[in-house]
């Protein structure tokens, strides 16, 4: 789905658009010279529906080179063995997410956990992907015009990374699932889901300059998307926690 010029959102599922597999997180692509980034992959349950769109968008598969992943579940990063494998993407993420992703480690992203709680079908299946660049905060990414910088947003998991990704048009906050429009949190009842670390993210976001909100699931901001950081700001500087997108 065309968004803009340079901006496709490729995937997407029931807590989005219902583009793609029902488990799918929201994927976006974003233009860099004659490549394209990608970022988070979806649950990888239907694997030939990423051909579909790209064709659909006109888009060549040959000329996507790059996945960075913001987190380890399966929703995000389940789908990047088959992707990986089939345009022959570089794979990044954090050292953590790098860790248990390539490891397939699925007691770590809380698969085992997901599916008791009905999240994913009984008979899902991760597929290990390994990650090609741990990617730093220290060591932004240039891909011609555009630069990737990674931002350690923990709370929602504690491998949690998102992206500032700047382009010739557009300062975009890739927020994974640490930041949603309305200013709100994704908090679950798993092992590694951090309410404070949830609330220092918070501050982090609310202290970069960004005018564009891609986040995991839901809807997009393409406009003023700092207000959505600075009303999450409003919670936790009253010593509170955002609401959470999950009920």
């Amino acid at each position: 789905m065309k968004i803009e010029d340079g901006l496709h959102l490729v995937l997407s599922g029931g807590a989005g658009f219902d583009l793609s597999d029902a488990f799918d997180c929201n994927v976006f692509m974003i233009a860099a010279g004659d490549t394209w980034l990608l970022f988070d992959a979806g649950a990888g349950r239907a694997p030939d529906r990423f051909a579909e769109i790209l064709a659909g968008d006109g888009i060549d598969p040959g000329s996507v080179g790059h996945l960075f992943l913001t987190h380890g579940h399966a929703d995000h990063s389940g789908g990047a063995a088959a992707l990986r494998e089939r345009f022959g993407l570089r794979t990044y993420a954090g050292a953590a997410t790098a860790k248990m992703v390539s490891g397939g480690d699925t007691a770590g992203i809380s698969l085992e956990r997901a599916i008791e709680g009905g999240v994913y079908p009984a008979d899902y299946r991760y597929r290990a992907c390994p990650i090609d660049t741990v990617v730093e905060t220290a060591n932004p990414r240039q891909f011609g015009p555009v630069t990737v910088e990674m931002i350690e947003t923990p709370g929602h998991s504690f491998d949690h990374v998102s992206y500032l990704v700047t382009t010739p048009t557009r300062r975009i906050l890739v927020g994974g699932d640490a930041l949603f429009c309305g200013g709100k949190v994704a908090i679950q009842d798993i092992y590694d889901c951090n309410i404070g670390a949830v609330c220092s993210t918070v501050r982090t976001l609310a202290a970069r300059d960004f005018d564009t909100l891609l986040p995991g699931h839901l809807n997009f901001s393409l406009s003023d998307a700092r207000r959505h950081a600075d009303a999450a700001m409003e919670y936790v500087v009253r010593f509170a926690c955002p609401p959470s997108i999950i009920a």
